[in-house]
């Protein structure tokens, strides 16, 4: 399993919108959601797709949003 980019814990998500794809673990990308700029194009990498929950509940954009992959 990758590791997050900014932290070094186990990533949850990769970011698709970077090439190379970006690793985040679910905190730092929880971050991201809160600050106002979350992942939306991403690839779930725990199988329970946590980060689409946050992103259901605290993301400030209209349209539901789905892992690719």
């Amino acid at each position: 399993m990758a590791d997050c980019a900014q932290c070094g814990m186990p990533a949850v998500i990769e970011d698709l919108d970077e090439q190379p794809p970006r690793p985040w673990c679910l905190g730092c990308a929880t971050a991201l959601v809160r600050a106002g700029d979350p992942v939306l194009r991403y690839r779930s990498l725990d199988g329970a797709d946590r980060y689409g929950r946050v992103l259901f509940g605290g993301s400030t954009e209209v349209l539901p949003f789905r892992p690719i992959g």
